[in-house]
């Protein structure tokens, strides 16, 4: 059943990759060997031209709560494009981030302690940070796919958002019409296993054909892009951040980055992603290094090799 997946970008990062190790997301393992065989839409493979749109904006450096912030998302773009190139099974659509002074109401009690109506409360002035464009975006561009492309078989929408209701309706009462062949509507929740405060919307769920109610931290795991993505201008290196053990690999990146061993981080991580063999004196390293930097032990092992491996380059010289 041919698919195209529509993701909306923050939605899908509040819902479950923010505070997890799981940033450094390769959207399209996702979707081909978790999600779509775990919805039960048989045969449902991606489209073979945009599979999957992502919706998304770049945060504005104003806004941004960390100084690296900007440049890990940037650095995480272009990943996703260059580990897919030309677009093919993935295009990423780039609404806009707003930054505007509003009046609000503030949360005021009256003297018994109870809080006020807001209509009696005072207005303060506040800033409102919002990420534009992306939610209507993916309505629009569903339904208009639908509409022009017959070979769809499947819309599947990945936000918890209301504001697509309008969308999935519109699509219900395309099938309703027969104009085209039927076209069947999935939704994933982007939840983590253990929901908390997050529940799929029921009218959202209603209008679907099936739903996929949590995303589990091993499907996310095993999704995992390459630390270092090769196919686009240039390479794209996974933020240090975002590694659960990030104080080891910082540690680890600034060994091998000195000017007497690799000499700068790309080169730093060049020697990562390619195999070690043995040598006498040096940790053995039975797997490709950028592999290990996900358990505690394996970046140990890392480490351990590469400051022997420093420590014998700067005698060497």
């Amino acid at each position: 059943m041919r698919t195209r997946v529509y993701i909306d970008g923050y939605n899908f990062y509040y819902g479950c990759l923010k505070h997890t190790p799981y940033k450094w997301l390769d959207l399209v393992h996702l979707f081909e060997n978790h999600l779509l065989p775990r919805s039960g839409a048989t045969s449902s493979e991606l489209h073979p031209e945009h599979g999957i749109k992502f919706y998304t904006a770049e945060i504005s450096p104003r806004a941004a709560l960390d100084e690296h912030s900007v440049q890990d998302q940037r650095s995480y773009h272009a990943a996703l494009a260059g580990h897919h190139p030309n677009a093919v099974k993935m295009k990423i659509v780039k609404g806009s981030y707003a930054i505007d002074k509003i009046d609000a109401r503030k949360v005021e009690c009256c003297e018994d302690g109870k809080e006020k109506e807001p209509k009696y409360c005072s207005t303060v002035k506040v800033w409102k940070l919002e990420e534009k464009q992306s939610d209507v975006n993916v309505a629009i561009d569903a339904v208009f796919d639908a509409f022009t492309d017959h070979s769809i078989e499947q819309v599947v929408f990945a936000t918890n958002d209301t504001d697509i209701f309008p969308a999935l309706k519109k699509l219900q009462e395309l099938n309703a019409l027969g104009i085209r062949p039927p076209i069947k509507i999935g939704l994933v929740t982007p939840a983590k296993e253990r929901h908390g405060p997050r529940r799929t919307n029921k009218a959202l769920s209603q209008l679907a054909d099936w739903t996929i109610n949590f995303i589990t931290d091993k499907e996310l795991k095993l999704s995992q892009l390459p630390c270092r993505v090769t196919g686009g201008k240039k390479p794209a290196f996974q933020p240090v951040s975002w590694f659960e053990h990030r104080e080891q690999v910082a540690e680890l990146l600034s060994i091998l980055s000195a000017c007497d061993v690799c000499g700068s981080v790309p080169k730093a991580w060049r020697w990562l992603c390619s195999p070690k063999p043995a040598i006498e004196g040096l940790p053995e390293l039975a797997e490709d290094p950028s592999t290990m930097l996900y358990t505690r032990a394996g970046v140990e092992a890392v480490l351990a090799h590469a400051k022997c491996f420093a420590e014998h380059a700067r005698n060497d010289a």
